[in-house]
């Protein structure tokens, strides 16, 4: 392994600091501790912050997001956006600085209002003007959404209810139904019985017709026969009959 002596460790240090290495990534390849980075990077002039927030500033200044800057630079993510706010700072954006500390978080509403600005094709002026608008209308405008959210509510409830009615209905429309049918089937077995009643009686009188036709024919026409059965009835005379008691003994 070569030694280096301390000439060739302190060129090192400044090609691995032109690299924009950090400081342990120097002292580790090079060797050397913090302390006699320090002191090779003052006796040349340079800073390795100030070298490094130089580039920062470079790559802002072509465009490059903090992502890009961090990985071309081996910085962290929280140092590439702290040299992007120091960047906008110097540009004296200040103002956007701030609103951007504020909807750092979730900037989207804000970059998706822009947008809608932008593709209306309405200016800054009306931009300003109608969320003025919208603030003043805008208490109302919820006070308005409660209502109609709680009348929603109602109407859900009072549907609800309704179905529930409605579905009673049906299930007792659907009970009288089988009692319908349960009290159609007993009317049917009745008819049928009756039929069958009515066919009993019908053969029942024609038995008894039968009957009653054999009993005329067998009856005897004999006169003598029918004198004897149905004696001549003698009518009392009127003349006055006179006994002879004589004709007693």
């Amino acid at each position: 392994m070569t030694v280096m002596d301390k000439k060739q460790k302190e060129a090192l240090v400044l090609a691995l600091a032109e690299k924009g290495k950090t400081y342990r990534e120097i002292t580790k390849e090079a060797g050397v501790s913090p302390n006699t980075i320090k002191a090779v990077l003052n006796k040349a002039g340079l800073d390795q912050t100030a070298s490094i927030s130089s580039r920062t500033f470079e790559l802002y200044v072509q465009q490059k997001t903090p992502l890009e800057v961090a990985i071309a630079l081996n910085l962290k993510a929280k140092e590439a956006i702290d040299y992007y706010h120091e960047y906008f700072m110097l540009l004296n954006i200040t103002e956007f600085t701030k609103v951007y500390l504020q909807i750092k978080d979730n900037p989207w509403p804000f970059v998706n209002l822009v947008k809608l600005a932008q593709n209306s094709g309405m200016r800054d002026g009306e931009v300003m003007e109608l969320l003025k608008i919208a603030n003043g209308y805008l208490p109302r405008v919820r006070l308005e959404y409660d209502g109609l959210r709680a009348e929603l509510n109602s109407l859900k409830a009072e549907l609800s209810n309704t179905v529930r009615i409605y579905q009673q209905f049906c299930d007792r429309n659907i009970e009288l139904k089988k009692r319908e049918d349960e009290l159609r089937q007993i009317i049917n077995e009745w008819e049928a019985k009756k039929v069958e009643l009515q066919n009993t009686i019908a053969g029942l009188k024609q038995q008894l017709s039968e009957l009653q036709e054999n009993n005329t024919d067998s009856i005897d026409p004999n006169p003598e026969a029918e004198a004897l059965y149905n004696p001549p009835q003698v009518e009392p005379s009127s003349r006055t009959l006179i006994f002879d008691t004589k004709d007693l003994f």
